[in-house]
């Protein structure tokens, strides 16, 4: 599965869909949605108006239409494995890595989460220096590091960055306290139009790292930080602001608000407003969403569900001290990127 589905035949599919679908300005998730819902309303609708009542013909229509149904949803999860989902399947990333559990520890944790404070104090004057960039333009502005660090974790065939697309489902989104997703029939990045200017290039390379094939969501978070530390400073600052808060919510009471004490204003005021976001999810909607996802996650082989976000905190703590992602995200008072190394193998 590895190396013919998703380092090859995959990757090839998604070097044709996502340059095509970029090709407009909208959502052609969206279009197949409407087209489809639209389409089988209208089948069951004419083939139960042909039956005549008194026949008692719309009680087998009714059951023919049902088995018709499944069947065309039994085939569309076929199209849906073979254009992506099949990567749930894949070796996973920590095999692949330099990955020790043993340097998982709560020491190791308070001290990776005091770094993440340092680095947002150091990051936030040069990030807020410039107006934060686009959607459209967030490809040009990092897309190259996306490659970069795929190149890094050892693909010889790399997938492209994706033009990311608001769409018709931001309601639901901010509704359900869903950033973004990725189509996994157009392979096209969508985002809700809610989420902040800072939070945008560390969310794009998230659901960029689906589009590598990355389907676990830790795993995507893994490759998103490391594409945002080979970035520019926004981006740089766009990661760590994620992994900030990844990192803190694992610590105790009182080792958290040490942290969080030496949070500077500017950094403080934009996790406020993430917070304040956040808080615009309907309870009820955002439970169903999660439900709903975690289900679909355990059915794909994520035995932790919707849990598996959290777990990128084991990935950097368990890659921590190694090239993986230590030289890129550099010195904590040198906001520069570096260079990245060879691959790793």
């Amino acid at each position: 599965m590895e190396r013919i589905y998703s380092r090859q035949w995959y990757l090839v599919v998604q070097r044709i869909l996502t340059p095509a679908g970029g090709f407009v300005g909208f959502s052609l998730l969206d279009v197949l949605a409407v087209v489809g819902l639209v389409g089988l309303g209208y089948w069951w609708w004419r083939e139960l108006r042909r039956r005549d009542p008194r026949r008692r013909g719309r009680g087998v229509a009714l059951a023919r239409l049902t088995l018709r149904t499944g069947a065309a949803v039994a085939v569309l999860y076929l199209v849906f494995l073979a254009l992506w989902g099949l990567n749930y399947r894949r070796l996973p990333l920590a095999d692949k890595l330099d990955y020790d559990p043993a340097r998982i520890s709560p020491t190791a944790l308070a001290s990776l989460a005091s770094e993440s404070v340092d680095r947002l104090n150091a990051l936030h004057a040069p990030a807020a220096a410039e107006p934060w960039p686009s959607l459209e333009a967030l490809p040009d502005r990092f897309g190259s590091a996306f490659e970069r660090v795929q190149r890094r974790l050892g693909a010889s065939r790399t997938a492209l960055a994706g033009r990311p697309k608001t769409t018709l489902l931001t309601a639901y989104f901010r509704r359900a306290g869903i950033d973004g997703m990725l189509s996994p029939f157009t392979l096209e990045v969508l985002v809700n139009g809610t989420v902040l200017p800072f939070e945008r290039p560390f969310l794009v390379a998230h659901e960029w790292s689906h589009l590598a094939g990355y389907a676990n969501e830790s795993e995507a978070s893994f490759v998103g930080v490391l594409t945002c530390l080979a970035g520019d400073v926004q981006s740089r600052y766009s990661a760590w602001l994620f992994l900030s808060q990844q990192l803190v919510r694992h610590l105790p009471a009182d080792a958290r608000d040490r942290v969080w004490a030496e949070l500077d204003d500017g950094p403080r005021e934009d996790l406020r407003a993430i917070a304040a976001r956040v808080r615009e999810a309907v309870p009820l909607v955002r439970r169903g969403a999660s439900r709903v996802y975690d289900g679909y996650l355990r059915a794909n082989r994520v035995a932790a569900g919707i849990a598996s976000y959290g777990l990128v905190v084991d990935l950097l703590l368990g890659t921590d001290g190694t090239p993986t992602w230590r030289e890129l995200a550099g010195p904590v008072d040198t906001p520069s990127v570096v260079p990245p190394s060879a691959p790793r193998r």
